[in-house]
C-alpha cells in the first residue's frame, strides 16, 4: 500500500470539469486524453447525468455534458480554468481532500459487499483508490476494483474530504489506522489509574468486598476524576459480546441442568482416574486450546468451567486449579487466524497464510499447555 500512497503528501483538491459542446475531447477515450495525464492529476470518476461510469474505466468515451472529476493540487486547477477543452463546475468547489488507510475489523458493515454496489461515491462523496489483500494491491479504476468483495483483514485506500470520511468512518464502523481517531493520552491520570487498579485486585483478593461491587467503586472513581470520559467508557461496551456471554451462560445452565455435564464427565472421568494431576491439568487445557482455535474464547471458556467443576466433583480435586486451566487455555489461540480477533485483523494486512499460524502458533498452544499443567498444580494444589 506504500507504493499507492507514493507521491500524495502534497496538498491535493477534489475538482470537477464538464465537457462542453464543440469540445475537442468529444469521442475521445479518458485514458487518451494528454491533459488529464499531466503529473499531479489524476482522473477519479466521469459523471453522465447521475450516473457514475467509473466502473467502465478506461473505456468512457467522453461525451458533451460529461463532468470529470479530477484529483489534482492548485496550480493544475488554474490551469485547467485557461483550458478551452472543459468548462470548471462550482458544484464542487475544488475540496481540499485527504487520503487515509482503513483497516476493515470484524463488525465494519462493508464485510461480504463489493465495493461497486457499496457506492461510496453517491451515498459519501468517498472515492476508494486500492485494496491491500495480503500483499497484494488492487489499484485503479474500473471492474477490477468495484468487483472487489471486501473482507475480514483488507486496507482500503480511500480519499475524499475529511468530514466525508469521518461520516462514513461513523456510518460503517471503519477503523481509520492512517489518521487515528484516539484521543491523546492523559499522563496525568496514570498513577491514579494504577492506584485504582491496586485497589480493586487487593480488596477482592482480601475479600474486603465482593470484586463486583470493587469492580464499580473503581469505575465509578475513574469517571469521576476524569480519567476517562463516559462517551469513551460506554464507546468500549460491545453490545454483541455482552449478547454472546448471555447467550453462552444459559447454554451452560442448560449444560448443567439438563444432565449433559454430568454425561460428559462420567465418560471422561474414567480415563482420567488415577492420571498425576499434571496430566489432568494437561487433558483439559489441550481440550479446551483446541475448541478456542474455532469458537470465541468466551463462548469455550463459559461451556468447559460447567465441565471443569464437574470434572472436579468427579474426580474429587479442587475446582480452582481446574477452572484456571480453563481460563488460560480458552485465552491461547495462536494456531489459527479465526481463534481471536486479533489473530484476524492481523492475518490480511500482513500477508499471512493460514499455515504461518499453524507453524508458529502449534508450538505456542503445546509450550504454554506443558508449562501450565506444571505451574498449576505447584500454585493451586489438586
Amino acid at each position: 500500500m506504500a507504493g499507492v500512497l507514493g507521491g500524495r503528501k502534497r496538498l491535493k483538491f477534489f475538482t470537477e470539469v464538464a465537457i462542453p459542446e464543440g469540445s475537442t475531447l468529444i469521442g475521445r477515450r479518458i485514458d487518451e486524453v494528454e491533459l488529464f495525464k499531466r503529473d499531479g492529476m489524476r482522473v477519479i470518476d466521469v459523471l453522465r447525468g447521475d450516473e457514475s461510469l467509473r466502473r467502465e474505466f478506461p473505456d468512457v468515451t467522453l461525451q458533451a455534458g460529461d463532468r470529470v472529476v479530477l484529483r489534482t493540487g492548485v496550480d493544475e486547477i488554474l490551469g485547467l480554468q485557461e483550458r478551452p477543452e472543459v468548462r470548471p463546475v462550482d458544484k464542487l468547489g475544488s475540496r481540499k481532500t485527504v487520503t487515509v488507510e482503513a483497516l476493515i475489523s470484524p463488525g465494519c458493515r462493508l464485510v461480504g459487499r463489493s465495493l461497486g454496489r457499496l457506492r461510496l461515491r453517491r451515498r459519501y462523496g468517498v472515492y476508494p483508490l486500492a485494496v491491500h489483500r495480503r500483499n497484494q494491491n488492487i489499484a485503479g479504476m474500473g471492474r477490477a476494483l468495484d468487483d472487489v468483495v471486501v473482507r475480514v483483514g483488507d486496507t482500503l485506500l480511500l480519499e475524499g474530504t475529511p468530514e466525508d470520511i469521518e461520516r462514513l468512518a461513523a456510518d460503517v464502523d471503519l477503523v481509520d489506522i492512517d489518521r487515528p481517531a484516539a484521543r491523546a493520552y492523559r499522563r496525568r491520570h496514570a498513577p491514579l489509574v494504577l492506584m485504582v487498579l491496586a485497589a480493586v485486585v487487593l480488596a477482592g483478593a482480601l475479600e474486603v468486598v465482593p470484586l463486583f461491587a470493587a469492580a464499580v467503586i473503581g469505575v465509578a472513581a475513574i469517571l469521576m476524576t476524569r480519567c476517562i470520559d463516559a462517551e469513551e467508557a460506554f464507546s468500549f461496551v460491545d453490545g454483541r459480546l455482552l449478547a454472546l456471554i448471555f447467550a453462552m451462560l444459559a447454554i451452560g445452565t442448560a449444560l448443567e441442568s439438563s444432565g449433559a455435564v454430568t454425561l460428559v464427565v462420567g465418560a471422561v472421568s474414567p480415563a482420567l482416574a488415577g492420571m498425576p494431576d499434571w496430566a489432568v491439568v494437561a487433558a483439559l487445557f489441550l481440550f479446551t486450546s483446541a475448541l478456542t482455535e474455532t469458537v470465541s474464547n468466551n463462548a469455550v471458556a463459559v461451556v468447559m468451567t460447567p465441565v471443569a467443576l464437574g470434572l472436579a466433583d468427579g474426580l474429587q480435586l479442587a475446582y480452582q486449579p481446574l477452572v484456571i486451566a480453563v481460563m488460560l487455555a480458552a485465552s491461547c489461540s495462536f494456531a489459527t487466524p479465526i481463534g481471536y480477533q486479533t489473530n484476524t485483523l492481523v492475518y490480511g494486512p500482513g500477508g499471512y497464510r493460514f499455515t504461518d499460524f499453524l507453524r508458529i502458533g502449534l508450538p505456542l498452544n503445546l509450550i504454554v499447555a506443558a508449562l501450565a499443567s506444571v505451574l498449576i498444580p505447584l500454585i493451586w494444589p489438586l
